[in-house]
């Protein structure tokens, strides 16, 4: 059985030891999103995608390619 993305993701971040802690900026683009009416909601997946990206352990593109494969899976069922 082929390895899911999600699979994938969650073994790149035990792989460099790397968890997702919101940080300050985080928060103020969390309250300027709702403030202008929106709401953005990330799940576990995306948050370690943005803490592998800036962890340096993947780059601006694979984080896109990872995420792009990732909601392509998670909307497809």
């Amino acid at each position: 059985m082929p390895a899911t993305i999600r699979s994938r993701i969650m073994a790149l971040a035990e792989n460099y030891a790397v968890h997702y802690q919101p940080t300050p900026d985080d928060a103020l683009a969390e309250i300027a999103t709702r403030l202008s009416g929106d709401e953005v909601v990330t799940d576990e997946m995306e948050d370690l995608l943005v803490a592998l990206k800036r962890a340096g352990a993947i780059s601006g593109a694979e984080m896109m390619n990872l995420l792009s494969q990732y909601l392509t899976e998670k909307y497809r069922h």
